[in-house]
């Protein structure tokens, strides 16, 4: 998949930068002086067994689509109505569990809409149907994402923590269109004289990645955190890539209690062999993320 390789490298640079930085700080010992403060200087985002997050995610959306039926699978680009909306505010939940010293599990959660109302004059073939433009169609496209991760800490020490992991984003896709819809030239609407038609298309496509994240420290109240989550690999029915790379600050008001704000960019594409979609999609979504944590 493509990206901007500045954008990438920079992001590399700066955790592997970061890392050979503060590598050689004082790690916890078993002396419990030592534990004692270490509890004290160490943010607790770096110590806290439990992470919960809430927050809204506003993004920037570009999506495309294509499916079974369409002529050379015609891609449909979302984004080509002036009425889409191309910015949706939407709720993102994450919880993060430390369950041993150098391991962790995180799961993720959050969902986006598009819905746009269009004319044109190209029909649009969709599910071996008919679509003529022209008389106006609705075109809808929700995705639900899941992302499950399981990590290993490599460096860690007072301020920082450096870790590598294997994980999922497991993608619920699905897409319609209604309208004037015809096969062979003739109506295919439900009910008489209206012509109006309605066809949905859905998947759950798991995509495996591999990531890569680092947290720094500069005093016990603020995080700078970064997040890289990459794949490209063909499993059964489907093939295609993503990047998932999210970069913030967070501020710890009270022991128990912070708020971050981030920049998350989203990408992924997949080709779909199944029976009830044959085709193709590829997202785009990337914006500011306001979070609120909890953690234990």
């Amino acid at each position: 998949m493509r990206i901007n390789t500045l954008k990438l490298l920079t992001t590399i640079a700066l955790i592997f930068f970061g890392a050979t930085l503060f590598s050689q700080e004082n790690v916890v010992t078993e002396n419990t002086h030592l534990n004692l403060t270490d509890s004290i200087v160490k943010h607790p985002l770096l110590s806290d067994r439990f992470n919960f997050y809430a927050g809204a995610y506003s993004s920037f959306k570009k999506t495309q689509i294509a499916v079974n039926g369409a002529s050379n699978n015609q891609i449909i680009d979302f984004d080509e109505s002036r009425n889409l909306n191309d910015n949706e505010l939407t709720l993102f939940v994450n919880f993060n569990w430390r369950f041993s010293r150098k391991w962790t599990f995180t799961a993720e959660y959050f969902s986006l809409k598009n819905v746009t109302k269009k004319t044109t004059d190209t029909e649009i073939e969709w599910n071996d149907q008919i679509y003529r433009g022209i008389t106006g169609v609705t075109l809808g496209f929700d995705v639900n994402l899941f992302r499950l991760f399981f990590g290993r800490t490599i460096s860690k020490g007072l301020k920082h923590e450096l870790g590598i992991g294997l994980g999922t984003h497991i993608l619920g896709v699905n897409s319609f269109i209604e309208g004037d819809a015809y096969i062979n030239n003739e109506n295919t609407g439900e009910n008489a004289g209206t012509n109006i038609n309605r066809s949905s298309v859905s998947v759950i496509a798991p995509l495996p990645n591999i990531g890569v994240w680092y947290y720094y420290a500069p005093h016990p109240k603020w995080l700078l955190t970064t997040r890289i989550d990459w794949f490209a690999i063909s499993i059964k029915e489907y093939s295609g890539g993503l990047w998932d790379i999210g970069a913030g600050v967070n501020y710890q008001f009270h022991k128990h209690i912070g708020v971050g704000l981030n920049y998350r960019y989203f990408k992924a594409s997949a080709a779909v062999n199944k029976t009830n979609w044959e085709g193709e999609f590829s997202l785009i979504y990337q914006g500011p993320l306001l979070t609120i944590n909890v953690n234990i």
